[in-house]
């Protein structure tokens, strides 16, 4: 074959192999990659405002939890005399994150706290003019504040928990606890998301150090500002000029019950990474792809030009009658020897490509793991959310609801539940308790009420309902006539024992009286509680603080 002749052929193939191969596999990588590399922005920013939520949820628990210690220990303190020299620094140890705690009387001095340092400089002070003090002692409800400086033992960042304090229904002070900044919650183990914090006036309670942002400074005269104006409490749904020196990142963030706002900061440049990574992975696996395609038909023609140059000798040769060589026939130009090299670039392309289907395997596989957690942590929330919807809010009994499903879980038990005790209990003279010693103190009562109910019956096999104001039906399955009178009468007693003063009952403390009935199968539990409630108001007849069957 001629030179020239050879050189156009090369260029005629090269031209048309960049038509018909290249360019198109370009152009098809290119809008690929581009559509790819979306989609990964769009699964950043919906990850960080779950992220947002998820972060907010933690921090109401354990303000919650926080909240829940200091009732315990409000709850004892009006029961009992308490020794808060001891009974304080034990809340602290098994609370760490405590700065200080501090325990007040009706008039706003203190009359403990802890640590023991901190007791000798604070017993004594007065803390009425702090909000921490005003707010429960005049609504009666727990207080969360914003960020601030302390005043009284010293000027550390802090944030305070307060809860009021009764005693013989009366207020008697409150308990506080004072948390730093820092320790307001957990913020490691959220992977490479910054975190914000902001109290109900907008300014940083605590913030990543990533993001520069000091405490008590106004969020919205800082490089975070444009989060405020741009986001509200949802995703931004796009990059933020929010970092140090004008960086973006995609922001979001969920309001606290505390009324605090949390932002999960993810910068782009560090959230984008991987899926930079994984695109220049692509661009260059396609690069080889196509530079190897290029190779192995560059090659190919080749092959066949030096077996058609040798072919087209021997043609010339036998045309012209000229002997042939020595040590030369027509088996030299052997095409499966020759297209061996073909074969290897094939078998590297095809390793290439093995090695990324296992990484999108991988990759796959991972993102199965995700969404199984997030649905398992969806469940987890669905099945809290059924139980508050089932639950009184006020005493921790069941509501209607939640009576229903009892019920409806007893009848897929069919012949197995046998018969079901109803009781219906009515706590005796209770307007008039409410009335003398107020709503808070009658709401305390009723706690009490199911606090000795809940002290007879069995836990998850036994149904205590608040069916009323202060009305309450227990459902006992599988149980005799001579046991539901035990539990009655312990019942009775177990209230009557609590010693709660009640001027306008005739026996002097808070009492209750029962009404019984037998459902002997499901079909009869509206007769028996109609019964029930019959025998409960002959009980009340005969002078209440008893039961009838």
């Amino acid at each position: 074959m001629q030179p020239a002749m050879r050189r156009g052929l090369y260029r005629q193939f090269l031209g048309l192999l960049v038509l018909a191969v290249v360019l198109p596999s370009l152009a098809f990588g290119a809008a690929m990659l581009f559509a790819r590399y979306r989609a990964e922005l769009g699964e950043i920013d919906a990850r960080t405002a779950a992220s947002a939520h998820v972060l907010a949820h933690e921090l109401d628990e354990s303000l919650a939890a926080l909240q829940a210690s200091l009732h315990v220990l409000a709850a004892a303190g009006a029961r009992h005399r308490l020794d808060w020299s001891v009974e304080l620094p034990e809340l602290q140890r098994r609370y760490p994150p405590i700065l200080t705690l501090v325990a007040t009387d009706a008039r706003g001095r203190v009359i403990g706290a802890a640590p023991a340092a901190a007791a000798a400089a604070a017993v004594g002070l007065d803390v009425s003019d702090r909000d921490y003090f005003r707010e429960p002692a005049r609504n009666g409800r727990d207080y969360i504040s914003n960020a601030f400086r302390g005043r009284g033992l010293g000027r550390d960042p802090l944030v305070v928990v307060s809860v009021p304090r009764y005693r013989d229904g009366a207020f008697a002070g409150v308990i506080e606890a004072s948390l730093a900044p820092a320790h307001v919650y957990d913020e490691n183990g959220h992977g490479d998301y910054e975190t914000v914090l902001l109290d109900r006036s907008g300014r940083v309670i605590h913030a990543s150090g990533g993001l520069g942002l000091a405490f008590m400074q106004r969020a919205a005269d800082s490089d975070f500002a444009p989060a405020l104006a741009r986001i509200g409490h949802g995703a931004a749904r796009q990059a933020l000029p929010v970092m140090p020196g004008g960086g973006r990142a995609f922001v979001a963030g969920a309001r606290t019950r505390a009324g605090w706002t949390l932002y999960a900061v993810a910068p782009q440049a560090l959230a984008a990474r991987p899926a930079l990574e994984r695109a220049v992975l692509m661009s260059q696996l396609l690069l080889l792809a196509v530079l190897g395609a290029a190779l192995a038909f560059v090659w190919y023609a080749r092959t066949l030009a030096r077996a058609s140059s040798l072919l087209l000798q021997r043609l010339r040769a036998l045309a012209s009658g000229a002997a042939p060589e020595p040590g030369r026939n027509a088996g030299e130009a052997a095409m499966p020897e020759e297209l061996q090299p073909v074969l290897a670039a094939i078998v590297d392309l095809s390793a290439r490509l093995d090695h990324a289907h296992a990484e999108l395997r991988q990759s796959l596989a991972e993102r199965e793991h995700d969404v199984a957690q997030r649905t398992e942590q969806l469940r987890a929330a669905l099945r809290e959310l059924d139980r508050v919807a089932c639950t009184d809010p006020l005493t921790g009994a069941l509501n209607r609801r939640g009576r229903d499903e009892f019920v409806q879980a007893l009848a897929a038990q069919g012949a197995r539940v046998g018969s079901v005790a109803v009781l219906l209990l009515d706590v005796d003279h209770f307007k008039a308790y409410n009335d003398r010693y107020g709503h808070r103190a009658g709401d305390e009562a009723l706690r009490a009420a199911v606090a000795a109910i809940r002290a007879e019956v069995r836990e998850g096999d036994d149904a205590v309902v608040r069916t009323g104001g202060e009305e309450f039906c227990v459902l006992i399955p599988g149980v005799g006539r001579a046991r539901v009178l035990n539990i009655a009468r312990a019942i009775l007693l177990g209230l009557y024992r609590r010693d709660i003063e009640h001027r306008d009952s005739e026996h002097g403390r808070l009492s209750c009286s029962i009404g019984m009935a037998m459902a002997y199968g499901l079909a009869e539990l509206d007769a028996a509680m109609d019964r029930a409630d019959e025998a409960l108001y002959r009980a009340k007849r005969r002078g209440r603080n008893g039961f009838c069957f």
